[in-house]
Order: C-alpha cells, then sequence, then structure tokens
C-alpha cells in the first residue's frame, strides 16, 4: 500500500496544468517566455487568471498528496513521501518526457498540509517580496525568486527549532534540496555551451532561478 501511494501520486503528479491549460490556447510553455511548464510563464503567455489556476491546481498536488494519505491512515513517513512524490512528479513527470516546472507552488502545497504553522512562518519572506516588487519601480525580478529558495529553508528551520529532526525536518530538507537540483540542472547544459563562468551560472540558477540565457536576454526572465 505505502509504496503503490506513492508511485500513483508520482504518475498524478506528472500532469502538468499549466501545460494544458497553455496548450487549450494554442501555446507551448516550454517555447515562449520563460520556457518552463509554471504558473508563472502561463500568466505571462496566456493569461494572469489562467496563471493563478494553473498555479493553485500545480500547488494542490502537493497538499493533497499528504491530506489524502493521511485520509487513508497512512503513516506519517507514508504521508510525507506522497509529498515528495508529488514534486518530483512536478519536476520530472514521465508525461512531459521528464521535463516539468520547478515545483515550487507544489512544494508550498506540500508544506501546508505537512504542517500549516511553519507554512504560515516560511511565506514571510514571499509576503515581504511580494509588497517590495509592488512598491519598487523598476520591478525587481531577482526578489521573488530569492524569497521563494529561502522560504523552503525557513520550513524545516521552523520545525526543528521547536519539535527537533523530526520526519518532516527531514522531508522538508529532501524539499529543499530536490528545488535546488531542478533549478541547477534544468537546461544546464544549453548554459553551459555559452562559454560562461560556471560559478556564476550555478550560483544565478540556484539563488534567482536564472538561466545564463536569460541574463542575456535570449529567454525572457
Amino acid at each position: 500500500m505505502p509504496v503503490a501511494a506513492v508511485i500513483v501520486t508520482y504518475l498524478l503528479a506528472s500532469i502538468s496544468f499549466p501545460y494544458w491549460i497553455a496548450r487549450a490556447y494554442g501555446v507551448e510553455l516550454r517555447a515562449v517566455g520563460e520556457r518552463k511548464l509554471g504558473g508563472g510563464n502561463l500568466a505571462k503567455s496566456v493569461g494572469m487568471a489562467h496563471g493563478i489556476i494553473g498555479g493553485t491546481l500545480d500547488g494542490a498536488k502537493g497538499f493533497l498528496a499528504v491530506f489524502v494519505a493521511r485520509s487513508l491512515g497512512l503513516e506519517l513517513e507514508v504521508q510525507l513521501a506522497c509529498g515528495i512524490a508529488a514534486l518530483v512528479g512536478q519536476m520530472w513527470p514521465v508525461l512531459h518526457q521528464f521535463d516539468g516546472g520547478r515545483a515550487n507552488a507544489t512544494g508550498w502545497g506540500f508544506a501546508l498540509a505537512a504542517d500549516p504553522i511553519a507554512a504560515l512562518i516560511m511565506g514571510i519572506p514571499l509576503y515581504l517580496s511580494l509588497l517590495l516588487v509592488r512598491m519598487v519601480h523598476p520591478r525587481p525580478t531577482r526578489l521573488l525568486p530569492l524569497a521563494s529558495i529561502l522560504s523552503f529553508a525557513i520550513f524545516p528551520a521552523v520545525i526543528w527549532e521547536q519539535e527537533g529532526a523530526t520526519p518532516t525536518v527531514i522531508a522538508g530538507l529532501i524539499v529543499l534540496a530536490l528545488i535546488l537540483v531542478r533549478r541547477v540542472t534544468a537546461g544546464l547544459r544549453d548554459d553551459v555551451a555559452t562559454g560562461a563562468p560556471l560559478a556564476r551560472v550555478l550560483a544565478n540558477r540556484a539563488m534567482y532561478d536564472r538561466s545564463e540565457l536569460q541574463e542575456r536576454g535570449v529567454v525572457a526572465i
């Protein structure tokens, strides 16, 4: 049962809602804008309302993976494994040639189901960055990606401070690691081919989720 739950979760999470919403409007997300299968690129390429819907559905993957496993009476470790499987399905979906999104929304959904209080606290950098993006002109483009990765570092730290090294803390660290791996590796070969310093490429990807092609204006930010 636990193994089956994890596998089924991965397969269901491999369905990219932003991809199919964009396709309904004749748009291939991996060929426009940021070239990412996420709600942000969907919002810029098709429309804000569509992006919100796509991002919310992606977030629901992480939340429902944990929530449904819990409702089925599965152990905490299995619940968390299902949540992680949802992220893996979002990032490396078998239905999309293992090239998916960054799973930020899926990760936040996972956190909300796993520990709502810690999820609320982890959102502080995001709340502040969204406020600053509204107030500062020209609009900063590095702030939100940096706040996003910081939020995933805060989630396990908050729980560890209160409860010690629990399974949820370990799962939170795995989620952080997966998101960093996806940021760094997605399309890395194209960046390396530009001849740019590898340290700069990796730093921009890890901190700002920005490729060298985006730095050079070849791909939209």
